[in-house]
Parts: C-alpha cells; sequence; structure tokens
C-alpha cells in the first residue's frame, strides 16, 4: 500500500474536484452491511473508554483512557474473554475500545487498538461536533477519504466502510486517484466478500484494462449461475464502463427472463436507477424503456419503476402502471401506494400542462 503521506496528498487533489458542491444521499449500492461503523457508535454513546483488563479482578476491564463523557460512578459490565486476555497480556500498548448505549446503559466492545488507531479514535470523537448540520456530512466522508488506503488495516476497514456511504458522485471523482491496490484486498480476501460493492465501483473508474474485463467477466457470470450478491455493483460498474450495451445486455438477460427472482430483478433495479438518477443520467431514456420491458413480464415490479419514473419526472409509462395498480392482485397495500402516487402526480402534471396551453402558449415549454 502507499504511504499515508502520499494517499492524503492524492487525496487533497481529489476532493478539489467535488469540494465546492454538496454531498448528495448515499450511494445506493455500495455497502449494506454493517448498518453501523465504528464512528456511528463513537457519535452517539454518551461514554467512550481506552481499557485492559483490571489487574485487581480478572476477566474485568478497568478504563486507562476517558476519551468522551464521564465514567464516574458507571459500572463496566464486560467479561474478558480467554482470547482478548492473551492478545492484550502479548502487547502493553493495545487497549479495547468500550462505548455505553445511549439507550440502556449497557456497554459494547469496538475492538482493540494500537497507539496508531487510538488516534484516530481520538480525532473522530474531536470532530462529531463538525460532522453535524450542513455540509456535515461532507467533512465526514472527506475525513475519512484522507484515511483510504492506511497502513492499519482496522483503520483501513473504517475507512473504507465509511467511503461506502458517500454518494456515487464522490465515489466516481474519488476513484480516480485510486490505485488498484488500495482495494485489492476488498476484491480478492474472501472475508471482505459482502463489503465488495464499494470496491467493484471504484474498479469501475481505475482505467486499467484488466478491470473492465473482470468486471465484465464477472457480470454475465452472475447471470448465468444467478449470483446476487453484489450483483447490483457488478450491474452498476458495467453500465459505467459499456453503457447502453449493459442496459441490453440486463433488459435482455433479466427482464426478458421469466425464470429470474424477485432478489435479482431488485439488484438490477438498483443499478438502472442510480445511474438514472445521478450516474449516466443520459441514459435515462433507454432505461425508462427497458423499464416498460420489466413491467410487461414482471408486473410485481411496478413500485420500483414508479419511484423512478415519479423522481425523474417521466410519464412515457401511466397506461402500463396504471393497468398493474387497477388489475394486479399481487401488489400490497405500499406497493399500490406508490404507484398511486406516481400516477397522481402525473394527473397533476397533465392539469397543469393542459391549463397552461389553454391560457400562455408562450410558456408550454416551461412544463417538464
Amino acid at each position: 500500500m502507499q504511504s499515508l503521506k502520499t494517499m492524503c496528498w492524492l487525496v487533497v487533489l481529489g476532493l478539489s474536484l467535488v469540494s465546492a458542491s454538496r454531498l448528495a444521499d448515499a450511494c445506493p449500492v455500495c455497502i449494506n452491511s454493517p448498518q453501523k461503523t465504528v464512528a456511528d457508535f463513537l457519535i452517539e454513546s454518551p461514554c467512550v473508554v481506552f481499557a485492559r483488563e483490571n489487574s485487581d479482578q480478572p476477566f474485568s476491564y478497568a478504563p486507562v483512557e476517558v476519551v468522551k463523557g464521564n465514567i464516574h460512578g458507571k459500572q463496566i459490565d464486560l467479561f474478558v474473554d480467554t482470547s482478548t486476555r492473551k492478545i492484550l497480556a502479548a502487547d502493553a500498548e493495545l487497549v479495547v475500545l468500550l462505548a455505553e448505549d445511549v439507550t440502556d446503559g449497557s456497554w459494547r466492545s469496538l475492538g482493540q487498538l494500537d497507539p496508531m488507531y487510538a488516534a484516530v479514535v481520538r480525532r473522530i470523537i474531536a470532530l462529531t461536533p463538525d460532522w453535524q448540520g450542513k455540509n456535515g456530512q461532507q467533512r465526514r466522508v472527506e475525513f475519512f477519504a484522507k484515511l483510504f488506503g492506511h497502513e492499519n488495516p482496522a483503520v483501513y476497514e473504517q475507512a473504507y466502510l465509511e467511503m461506502g456511504r458517500a454518494p456515487y458522485g464522490f465515489i466516481r471523482q474519488f476513484s480516480r486517484i485510486v490505485p488498484r491496490d488500495q482495494i485489492e484486498p476488498i476484491l480478492t480476501r474472501r472475508q471482505y466478500i459482502g463489503w465488495r460493492s464499494l470496491a467493484i465501483l471504484m474498479l469501475a473508474h481505475g482505467g486499467e484494462v484488466n478491470g473492465r474485463e473482470y468486471i465484465a467477466d464477472s457480470f454475465r457470470h452472475a447471470a448465468r449461475f444467478r449470483l446476487t450478491t453484489n450483483l447490483a455493483a457488478w450491474a452498476a460498474a458495467s453500465i459505467e464502463l459499456e453503457g447502453e450495451d449493459a442496459i441490453v445486455f440486463i433488459e435482455n438477460q433479466y427482464f426478458r427472463n421469466v425464470e429470474r427472482t424477485v432478489e435479482e430483478l431488485t439488484e438490477v433495479v438498483k443499478a438502472l436507477s442510480m445511474h438514472g438518477t445521478e450516474g449516466h443520467t443520459q441514459l435515462r431514456d433507454q432505461i425508462v424503456a427497458s423499464y416498460g420491458v420489466l413491467l410487461d413480464v414482471y408486473p410485481d415490479m411496478a413500485p420500483f419503476v414508479a419511484r423512478d419514473l415519479l423522481a425523474w419526472k417521466r410519464f412515457e409509462l401511466i397506461q402500463q402502471l396504471s393497468t398493474i395498480e387497477a388489475t394486479h392482485a399481487n401488489l400490497d397495500y405500499a406497493a399500490k401506494k406508490t404507484c398511486r402516487q406516481y400516477l397522481q402526480f402525473t394527473a397533476a402534471s397533465n392539469t397543469l400542462h393542459e391549463k397552461t396551453i389553454g391560457s400562455s402558449p408562450a410558456n408550454i415549454n416551461v412544463i417538464d
């Protein structure tokens, strides 16, 4: 891996490309698990301590440093297991990161820290006030971007997970300055298989020929063997690289194939939705047309389509969605509600459009 100093320089260069704009919602296909990162626990916890085994009371913890809040009168009701005891005994510099639960006061172990990781934890806690309110998300993402590829594996993992929450537009820019070896561990080590979506998307922007081939082969492998793990990322990366051809592939292999599962369809729709919203938005016409094919074969996917069409203010599939909402028995209440919201919006938009045409022909082009 590159040194942290070199990586920081690269990040500063990359951040200048996007710092002028406020970050949008998190990337919808990057990382789904875990639901909370270490930073989340540190931010919400009223008390955070570094601890080691209590020399006076074996198998229990004693704080060696309070890094947030106040420990006075609080009991750390956690057991030091045998494995942790051995690890701590072998390295006097290691501590265990403990955070108090904000709801019931119980304690949670967030792992073992060496001095380098402990310094990062202190910095996270110090910066927490800056991550609140307007532009807080952007500052948080920028902080962890500077730690991406850190030499400490635990810090590297936390930075990676945090970057998975960044908007896709940010990830596209950031990925162009990250060397392949910074994401290689995630792509190749089995223990990271559930985390690979972000690395797959980053690989699509690396500009390497073997990376492009790897993505194309992996997506086709997933389609052939009906795999769903990281499927949304493989599809999104393929669209990033192949554009219209990837959408044709999705339409033919998934939307026209009557044997696909809802899980498979949902994953590839995530990829199309992301690109139609903030990726290759110039492909939106083709995506909408493919959605029409999807509705013909899989009417149960109507709420997913209606959500995107509403966001994009697209009216081409009104008749299909209206028929499905009225006649398809498999749609539950929530699905029907989503379809109705879209249909009500389109009806209101058409009414406004007609009034505009009748009263002020010069303003016809104002209406989407």
